[in-house]
């Protein structure tokens, strides 16, 4: 339990240290891009939360995973539906939702088990 605690200080440190030297170096721009790059990766890195994975697997597969899943789905709600800011937030609940339903539905499963 220590050891969890300690990564999640250490990942929460690297994003501080990641916004700061960003902000030295390319301003406010810097910033923008790197909040945009964690709500980018947030809710598929709490989608996989869910499974027993390690804290450097979380964080690759959910760089990876949604630097293709979230554009796409903001996009076609974009394309389709809304403006662009819009389909932003909306893909962002959308994700965080289906985070909270899988979470409710694996921790069934895993209590099921025992």
């Amino acid at each position: 339990m220590k050891a969890e605690a300690s990564n999640n200080k250490l990942a929460i440190g690297l994003v501080i240290a990641a916004i700061v030297f960003f902000f030295f170096l390319f301003g406010f721009t810097g910033v923008r891009t790197i909040v945009g790059f964690i709500f980018l990766i947030f809710p598929i890195y709490l989608i996989l939360n869910n499974f027993e994975l390690d804290q450097f697997e979380k964080i690759i597969f959910s760089i990876f995973i949604g630097i293709g899943i979230f554009p796409s789905i903001a996009y076609w709600l974009g394309l389709w539906f809304s403006s662009l800011l819009i389909s932003v937030v909306v893909t962002f609940i959308l994700l965080t939702l289906i985070r909270l339903l899988l979470m409710k539905v694996y921790k069934n499963k895993k209590d099921l088990r025992n």
